[in-house]
């Protein structure tokens, strides 16, 4: 398994790297059609189950922030709102056989009903797979607002960390793999990435306590009514 997740890994940066380095030849001939195209590929890794971070990165060395920002921001929100809808439809079922028995979504299943939008606001921003942000939510019970509200407001800060990490590379390669010593953006967020995922952990436990005590009072209460009427 773990020789698997290296060796997709490592497919994905080369594809990273072939892709952009096209990119960097148009992109002087062509911006405008550039952008648009690295747009698109940042919603085709999306739906791709890829990595997407080394993406973000690259494009962020080849765009620099203010366009590279434009350019990933636009493709994620597009690209997680593509996947949200599959997920809710034809690709319902592959879903659920993938994502449905993770446990923090049997945990956002039951605590969704009360609080959809702070749910779905800290799975967005948890240190957690991308794929299971957007198709693990398509199979709860998640309203659409919640969903693309938390999408937006999450990855108007998030896009702009990774751009400006992939603005400062020195050349493509290093974008493209994310090596290199991290700088403290890259570290801040990924430190918030981690306490968002514990707390949301921590949060969810105490919800579904609380909301299986409440169901369970009342199928107690209801097995109680038939005696008392009687």
């Amino acid at each position: 398994c773990a020789v698997a997740v290296l060796l997709r890994r490592v497919q994905a940066q080369q594809l990273i790297a072939d892709a952009l380095g096209l990119v960097q030849e148009w992109k002087g001939q062509r911006p405008v059609l550039t952008a648009v195209f690295a747009s698109v590929l940042v919603v085709l890794w999306i739906l791709s189950l890829m990595p997407l971070t080394p993406l973000e990165l690259s494009i962020g060395f080849l765009f620099g922030a203010q366009v590279g920002y434009v350019v990933v921001f636009s493709g994620k929100v597009l690209g997680c709102s593509v996947a949200f809808a599959l997920g809710r439809s034809v690709a319902r079922q592959w879903a659920q056989r993938q994502f449905g028995k993770h446990e923090i979504l049997r945990a956002v299943d039951i605590a969704v009903a009360r609080e959809p939008f702070k749910i779905c606001f800290m799975v967005r921003l948890a240190y957690i797979p991308i794929a299971l942000k957007n198709f693990g939510l398509a199979v709860s019970p998640v309203r659409p607002a919640a969903f693309h509200a938390s999408l937006v407001c999450v990855e108007l800060l998030n896009s702009a960390v990774l751009v400006l990490v992939g603005s400062t590379a020195k050349d493509i390669g290093a974008a493209a793999s994310g090596g290199g010593a991290r700088s403290p953006g890259q570290l801040a967020a990924t430190a918030l990435g981690a306490v968002c995922l514990f707390a949301l952990l921590g949060y969810l436990s105490v919800l579904t306590r609380r909301t299986l005590q409440e169901v369970r009072r009342g199928q107690g209460g209801e097995r109680q009514a038939p005696g008392a009427a009687g």
